[in-house]
């Protein structure tokens, strides 16, 4: 071994005990944004997680942090005593799914003796790039109509999505590091995505960012990069975007005598063709939707009309996650049409009312409205603001917070910004 293979490997030695670990742990885009392996890796990757939290930073009680800790455990007890009435036995996927937020204390000890925000902004780049080209290379090389599949599309444009903001708003309040680039990147898989609506609420906040950081902006780049991305985002995405446009213009009623008609149907649940099996309009997929209803948003009526309903029939405990699909393909005297073939109510608001009643919808608000509150004013609470927004945005046309991929950004963002509290950094000092 040469001189100078020892010194490299010293050196290498020396890097790597001063780079935290969390610069590994911040680049879960690896596993999350190409949809490999996620469920198979979470379990282990939260339980080394915590470990290293409880080792690095311990754990902080101040009062926001506790505050925000005691609402999601309560929503996450609810959450598990609904599904398990539900279902009548014993389930665990809310803790499973919640089990980051748990984590939050000593996320946040840990973010104080470790600061996250370099390491954040480094995972967070780099989970753009990876989504960027993992969406080019499935639709254009690999001919997929969207990215990430069609039943990850919408789960893969909401994370993409959510590290967009992140990125945007750090560029936007220091003045530099290239805002309207990673504003760029995020769009693309977005809309390779095909994910109309996300892709309708990402363009909303970045507008309502760039407005609000409008002095970090230079408006002339903007207006440039604006029209050379819409023409870019045309030529990658058209297909993608034209189809789902298409087809939502194609479903919708077009005549006053076709909205009559829609109306009726809505209002009283008509949404099942007339014609039957022998074996009865109860038989399991006996019966069909009508036509118009056959389409991503005709589905959409079809839940958030009947799911209301179920709703009204059990406003306090709802009927739990497990059941809440076979109890509308109920209503509807279609059996376990829906409950084969379709997973929630496609809405986050409703889907809580349906599966924990009026109590997990109070709960859900608390906990996206607590962090607002108690971070106070600042570039913390401006973060958590558009985040907010984003899943609330995100969350009119599917669920949002049920998603692990989903609760761990908003987490990890969340441990960074109660960290960084003036009060958090300077109890952080005085014990130091």
């Amino acid at each position: 071994m040469t001189l100078a293979e020892v010194r490299g490997a010293r050196w290498l030695r020396q890097f790597l005990a001063k780079v935290p670990f969390w610069y590994i742990v911040a680049v879960p885009s690896l596993l999350f944004l190409t949809n490999i392996g996620e469920k198979a890796y979470q379990d282990a990757f939260f339980i080394v997680l915590l470990g290293y939290a409880v080792v690095k930073g311990g754990a902080d009680w101040s009062r926001p942090v506790l505050v925000i800790w005691v609402a999601w455990l309560a929503y996450l007890f609810w959450s598990t005593l609904t599904d398990s009435l539900g279902e009548g036995a014993l389930v665990l996927d809310p803790l499973r799914t919640g089990l980051l937020m748990l984590l939050l204390p000593w996320l946040v000890g840990w973010a104080r003796a470790d600061n996250f925000s370099v390491p954040l902004r480094m995972g967070f780049r780099l989970a753009l790039i990876v989504a960027t080209a993992v969406a080019l290379i499935q639709v254009l090389m690999l001919g997929h109509g969207r990215a990430a599949g069609s039943e990850n599309a919408l789960v893969f444009a909401t994370l993409v999505a959510m590290y967009g903001l992140f990125v945007v708003h750090e560029g936007c309040v220091r003045g530099r590091g290239w805002p309207l680039l990673w504003m760029f990147l995020a769009l693309i898989p977005v809309a390779l995505s095909g994910s109309r609506a996300v892709l309708m609420a990402l363009l909303m906040i970045f507008l309502v960012m760039l407005f609000y950081y409008r002095h970090a902006v230079n408006w002339r780049v903007l207006m440039l990069g604006g029209i050379g991305a819409v023409l870019f985002l045309s030529l990658v995405a058209g297909p993608q975007l034209s189809s789902r446009v298409t087809q939502a213009f194609e479903s919708a009623p077009s005549s006053k005598e076709e909205w009559r008609t829609f109306r009726d149907e809505f209002l009283g649940m008509g949404f099942v063709n007339e014609e039957t099996t022998s074996n009865g309009p109860q038989a399991e997929n006996a019966t069909v939707l009508k036509d118009r209803y056959a389409t991503s948003m005709g589905f959409r009526v079809v839940y958030w009309r009947t799911g209301w309903e179920v709703f009204l029939a059990h406003p306090v405990t709802g009927v739990g996650s497990t059941q809440e699909m076979l109890k509308i393909g109920g209503v509807l005297g279609m059996g376990a049409y829906f409950d084969d073939r379709h997973g929630h109510v496609h809405n986050m608001f409703l889907q809580h009312l349906v599966t924990g009643g009026v109590p997990k919808m109070l709960l859900l608000l608390a906990v996206l409205a607590l962090p607002l509150v108690l971070l106070g004013a600042g570039a913390g609470r401006e973060i958590i603001l558009f985040m907010t927004a984003a899943l609330m945005l995100f969350g009119m046309t599917n669920i949002v917070l049920e998603l692990t991929v989903v609760t761990f950004i908003y987490t990890l963002v969340l441990a960074h910004l109660l960290a960084s509290r003036p009060d958090a950094r300077s109890r952080g000092a005085s014990s130091a």
